[in-house]
């Protein structure tokens, strides 16, 4: 998280770019973080009472959100939140590929070489 708490320069040119005003330009940014990055403790299901019951003791308080969404994003990626908000930024939840390996690493092979299998 600590990494992630300003948006590197590289990103924001690799993600607005030059791009015109007004211009319908779309771009995909793909962030694949490796390592213990926990997707629930990132982007917050806040408003899933069941996130709390699960989470006793590593929940990331409710209070700490605005109400209105059902997810929220932790509060150490706050650089991102203008992002968020104009709904510029998305974040896609247990994403995955058809191939069924169970092996971490073979799925981590898989989707940094666009190629499940």
């Amino acid at each position: 998280m600590v990494g992630t708490a300003a948006i590197p320069s590289f990103l924001t040119r690799a993600a607005l770019g030059s791009v015109e005003p007004g211009s319908r330009t779309r771009r995909l940014v793909v962030i694949f973080q490796r390592g213990a990055a926990d997707g629930l403790n990132i982007v917050v299901p806040h408003a899933e009472r069941a996130y709390y019951a699960m989470r006793p003791s590593i929940n990331i308080p409710a209070k700490r959100f605005s109400t209105g969404r059902l997810f929220g994003l932790h509060p150490a990626l706050v650089s991102f939140q203008p992002l968020w908000n104009q709904r510029h930024l998305a974040i896609v939840h247990a994403a995955g590929s058809p191939d069924p390996t169970r092996s971490h690493f073979d799925a981590q092979d898989f989707m940094e070489s666009g190629t499940p299998g």
